[in-house]
């Protein structure tokens, strides 16, 4: 009996093969593991193999319909993830030859099911590049440590200027060179802007490639750098929030068609953190600017972008846009502290500028007891200057008080538009062009999130103006989420 034992295993290996079933490197033991039969099927102690309790036996993946038993294994559609290796189990899955099938799952509630993908490299094409653990399927990137080769994703905003990457997908890494203080070549072969040869500074990158990937380094500032050559700079670092930014000196941009691009960095500046002189176009995108005299001065810009960033602290104004300004876009962004020092305040709009201010949230700016403290708008001009859809309280103003002790100092001085603002306790007067100025104080916890508390959902959420071009908050959240968007920089429901 042993000798004809012997005789029927590469039998039936043989057999199974030619049924078109796994081939015996994939194919388990069922003696050892008679679970992976299930109800619908036995052990065969001859063959150490499943088979059917009745009914015709499989002879490929394909015709294993049952979601949770997805794949032929000798004779019985089982689990995928009983087959003896990941790479195994997912060989099998792509056997069924299905479209959007490339993997099995193997942990969750799917656990044993074939789906999209198991790892990034599943999701072919570049479209939907990342592999979402807990869904198994392909997705648009949400982080530039996602894409593991350049740590560029196109996270919107003016990021990418390349057509051809679109709005969640990773940059190619032949588009990209590394900058990493720590870890750049000090002697020996000279740096190339690889990735295990990066470059030690910012300005040595410089007209390499497209982007310029800035990783933290232990101690100090990258040296800041000056652009005006007609070129467009793009300086990627891992993220606003992240333990460890990658934090620079000032930056400049001026000169006609240059442009710099600054994104999820920290800028630390003297005197002006980003300055935009005459002609440059600037856009600063998920960073923080910090601790200048100036945080961001756009003097003389053709075109300024601020999107979902943090001004913070800088001694004298957060935010500067000149008369020479040509147009400019602030929106999703927070300004807090900024020109506590004598005659500081958090933000100036000369005369003569336009663009869209817009879901913005601003606090603790000004000169204690001084009129103007949120936001400076300078008299005359042509054109109509609005701040819309935002949260602004708790901002420098003076005590004055009429005869029945209502207060008459405001956050804010000039002829701005003011237009659906919470603005807390302030003597704004309501009359025209202003309206739907809102006074109560919402409620936020320590990042500036609103809370979903009766007196938020009274005043704040759902209460602001449509803004299409606006698709994401500060922390990069969908707006809209409810009836309407919510005011300032945070969509909450």
């Amino acid at each position: 009996m042993d000798l004809l034992r012997l005789a029927i295993l590469p039998l039936s290996a043989t057999l199974m093969g030619a049924l078109g079933c796994s081939s015996p490197a994939t194919v388990v033991d069922c003696v050892q593991n008679p679970e992976i039969c299930g109800p619908g099927g036995d052990c065969d102690p001859e063959t150490r193999q499943c088979r059917r309790k009745s009914g015709t036996p499989c002879t490929s993946s394909e015709q294993c319909v049952v979601s949770d038993r997805p794949v032929c294994n000798g004779a019985v559609c089982v689990a995928c993830d009983v087959l003896p290796s990941p790479d195994a189990a997912d060989e099998a899955c792509q056997r069924k030859n299905q479209k959007d099938i490339a993997a099995c799952i193997r942990s969750g509630a799917r656990k044993g099911s074939c789906g999209e993908c198991r790892i990034d490299a599943h999701c072919t094409g570049g479209i939907l590049p990342i592999c979402d653990g807990s869904s198994f399927s392909c997705r648009a990137c949400q982080k530039h440590s996602e894409c593991s080769e350049s740590q560029v994703c196109n996270l919107g905003g003016g990021l990418v200027d390349i057509p051809d990457i679109k709005l969640g997908q990773c940059v190619p890494k032949s588009k990209v060179v590394f900058v990493d203080a720590d870890r750049c070549p000090r002697g020996g072969p000279a740096a190339t802007g690889d990735s295990d040869r990066p470059f030690c500074e910012i300005r040595d990158a410089l007209g390499k490639t497209d982007f310029v990937v800035v990783r933290p380094r232990t101690s100090g500032l990258y040296t800041g750098i000056s652009v005006s050559d007609g070129r467009r700079t793009t300086i990627v670092g891992p993220g606003r929030d992240v333990t460890s930014p990658a934090q620079l000196a000032s930056l400049s941009v001026s000169g006609s068609q240059t442009a710099l691009v600054v994104s999820d960095v920290t800028v630390r500046g003297d005197v002006s953190g980003i300055l935009c002189g005459k002609d440059g176009n600037l856009w600063v995108l998920r960073s923080i600017v910090q601790n200048g005299s100036v945080g961001i001065d756009a003097q003389g810009c053709n075109r300024l972008v601020v999107e979902q960033s943090s001004i913070l602290g800088n001694r004298s104004v957060g935010l500067r846009i000149g008369s020479q300004t040509k147009q400019y876009r602030v929106v999703n962004s927070v300004a807090n502290g900024n020109g506590q020092s004598t005659g500081g305040h958090g933000v100036a709009i000369a005369a003569g500028t336009s663009g869209l201010f817009a879901y913005n949230t601003l606090l603790n700016n000004g000169e204690k007891g001084v009129d103007g403290g949120a936001i400076r708008c300078e008299t005359g001009g042509t054109t109509t200057r609005s701040i819309a859809s935002s949260i602004i309280v708790q901002n420098a103003m003076s005590a004055k008080v009429d005869g029945s002790g209502q207060p008459l100092g405001s956050q804010f001085v000039g002829d701005c538009r003011l237009s659906r603002i919470v603005v807390g306790i302030d003597g704004t007067v309501v009359v025209p062009p202003s309206e739907g100025l809102i006074r109560a104080i919402p409620d936020l916890d320590q990042s500036l999130r609103l809370l979903n508390t009766p007196n938020n959902r009274m005043y704040v959420i759902d209460k602001g103006a449509t803004e299409e071009s606006v698709r994401n908050d500060h922390f990069g959240g969908l707006r809209p989420k409810g009836d309407g968007y919510d005011l300032g920089a945070h969509e909450l429901r």
